[in-house]
């Protein structure tokens, strides 16, 4: 039986991480950050002793600006064929997609503010995405143990990528200052099925883009006794 290991490289690419996966010498990258961190994310390929073209794949969990924001750029140096939920490719290709609802007082606020001038905000390089996929994705084709599956609520593409122990979730959470419930979200109640569907996967850790990750633990005690789920 073959023992399957799994590395976990965050890299912070602007507002947020983005994740490089190392499994049994097979590499990927979740999510690309904000634009102009190409380069931050390639050099964190090669100290690991790999070449760019070595990237099997680039998976985007949405396409807001803060998590596609290099993926031309590293399509271009690595070769890398980008996955995105088929909802959210029209936004990959158009270079734009819509800053969320917030889900307070307060980032509704905040949200109304960020609209202005929306258009250069939110832009980013378009490029065409390699692969689609409607509920889920299975990662056997490029050698990896793992799968993709849609988790919306934050957007209607949301979507995150389970391997091993754990769950690279986007902005399904996100873990700032104590709070899992996300600040923006464009379907609240989407967000709270999605995030049932993730509890019942039982992984050890959930990685957000924003904030460091969340053991299931704290997930548990957080989500279910405020929702109820």
């Amino acid at each position: 039986m073959t023992t399957v290991t799994t590395k976990i490289i965050p890299i912070q690419a602007g507002v947020g991480n983005c994740f490089l996966v190392i499994q049994n010498n097979k590499l990927f990258l979740i999510d690309t950050g904000n634009s102009g961190y190409e380069n931050k994310i390639i050099n964190t390929i090669k100290s690991r002793g790999f070449n760019p073209k070595d990237l099997e794949f680039i998976f985007l969990t949405h396409t807001h600006y803060d998590h596609a924001g290099n993926a031309h750029a590293l399509k271009e140096k690595t070769g890398a064929k980008i996955i995105v939920h088929e909802s959210e490719a029209q936004y990959l290709i158009n270079g734009f997609h819509p800053i969320p609802n917030g889900t307070s007082i307060f980032f509704k606020f905040i949200i109304a503010l960020g609209r202005i001038k929306e258009n250069s905000r939110s832009s980013f390089k378009a490029v065409v995405p390699d692969i689609t996929f409607n509920n889920s994705f299975n990662l056997d084709q490029f050698g990896i143990n793992g799968t993709i599956i849609h988790s919306p609520g934050h957007t209607v593409g949301s979507s995150s990528l389970i391997i091993d122990k754990y769950a690279f979730v986007g902005d399904t959470m996100f873990n700032i200052m104590g709070k899992i419930y996300p600040p923006f979200a464009n379907n609240q109640d989407q967000l709270i099925i999605s995030w049932a569907k993730l509890l019942k996967l039982d992984k050890d850790f959930y990685y957000p883009a924003h904030g460091k990750r969340i053991s299931i633990e704290k997930f548990s005690d957080k989500l279910l006794k405020k929702h109820k789920i």
